[in-house]
């Protein structure tokens, strides 16, 4: 380990991160650095010793890691080093107790198993990752996304509304800084695409392997499942409507031809409209569990939440958690709705408490308050 920052003798805390590329290093500088000395693991630890929890949290991480093995001698191979990084981090922590483990996103492989090692030997965590939100980042006790520690209800974020945010829609002024990702590689649309001015949902598809594309029951599919199950419900829609799809700016694999195949003239895949030009123009939006979707809040769309994620919160999005119950949505669309003030108090506690700036400015929650619990809403959960 290497100390990435100069920091003063009394700093509150000391976090331990795994190093990541130079654009992800600097942010977590920027945020942490100003409560702790930061210090860079250039090489995840790795320890030959046997802990009886260590094959579960292997099984788990596996899934999700980078360059997933497909034979069974690079499984075993796989499975035993995300073993030795476990033992590695929960003897590294155990040593270190009073440091906090640090991790992007930290949700599959070795990450998962460095941070789970942490938890066993009782330290501190916090995960890391980009937020839907310009200029902002995830900063949290328990996980990202959907294993984020924020409440799966709305009577906290009510509660808080009432005490902390008197302009309900100062949320709102970020809209103006929304901007599509620029694509890695040249897309392909259908040709005779039907008009934005037709009646559709828009669907942005995600990054094919995404760790986070648990759909419906939680199980891990990937997008050309989402489009086969989105084929099978889009019969359900009324006369005159379509979904409109549009691919991950950052995909390699492109879904022209399962599209095509579907054998409905209900989908289309529209590459070349801007993608939040598609989110204004439609009547709403479909995802597994992508960022678009809270996006589309800044542009008062009803959103229909097919996978696991913090933000599935009934009145402020529609979850639809299996095939049933999203054909059910498409043949009600034109019902489909939400509920203002519950998007209100939700945004305005993720945008002024929750997501943290990358350049320190504004109210966000410090560590101490992240890691130190439940506050009197319930946020911050920060234990196993």
């Amino acid at each position: 380990m290497s100390s990435y920052l100069k920091m003063t003798e009394t700093a509150p805390f000391e976090f331990l991160c795994l190093s990541r590329d130079p654009s992800q290093r600097r942010m977590i500088e920027r945020v942490l650095g100003g409560e702790g000395r930061v210090n860079w693991i250039l090489l995840r630890p790795i320890s030959l010793r046997r802990y009886e929890e260590a094959r579960a949290v292997a099984e788990k991480a596996l899934p999700d890691a980078a360059n997933r093995p497909s034979g069974g001698l690079m499984r075993t191979l796989k499975l035993w080093h995300l073993r030795a990084q476990y033992a590695g981090a929960r003897r590294l922590f155990q040593r270190r107790g009073s440091a906090v483990a640090v991790a992007w996103n930290g949700s599959g492989g070795g990450r998962m198993a460095f941070m789970e090692g942490a938890r066993a030997a009782g330290a501190q965590r916090l995960y890391l990752e980009l937020a839907p939100l310009p200029g902002r980042i995830t900063v949290d006790p328990r996980g990202v996304n959907a294993l984020c520690s924020l409440p799966r209800t709305l009577e906290p974020y009510l509660a808080w509304a009432d005490r902390h945010a008197p302009e309900r829609k100062a949320w709102r002024a970020a809209r103006s800084d929304i901007r599509q990702r620029t694509a890695s590689r040249p897309r392909v649309s259908d040709d005779g695409l039907p008009s934005l001015d037709e009646p559709f949902l828009f669907v942005p598809l995600q990054v094919p392997k995404d760790t986070q594309l648990r759909l419906f029951g939680g199980e891990f599919r990937d997008i050309d499942v989402f489009v086969s199950s989105l084929a099978s419900a889009a019969s359900s829609l009324p006369d005159g409507w379509h979904l409109r799809l549009k691919e991950h700016p950052s995909t390699q694999v492109s879904f022209v031809e399962a599209i095509r195949s579907a054998g409905t003239s209900r989908i289309c895949l529209d590459n070349d409209s801007d993608t939040f030009a598609q989110v204004a123009a439609s009547r709403g939006v479909v995802t597994v569990n992508s960022s678009v979707g809270i996006q589309a809040f800044y542009f008062d769309k009803p959103v229909v939440v097919c996978g696991q994620t913090f933000w599935a919160i009934p009145g402020i999005a529609t979850p639809a958690p299996d095939l049933d119950s999203l054909k059910d949505v498409f043949a009600r669309v034109e019902a489909l709705g939400f509920d203002a003030d519950a998007r209100d108090a939700f945004m305005n506690y993720l945008s002024s408490v929750y997501f943290s700036a990358v350049d320190g400015a504004g109210s966000a929650a410090s560590v101490a308050e992240r890691l130190a619990g439940p506050d009197a809403y319930g946020f911050w959960r920060a234990g196993p």
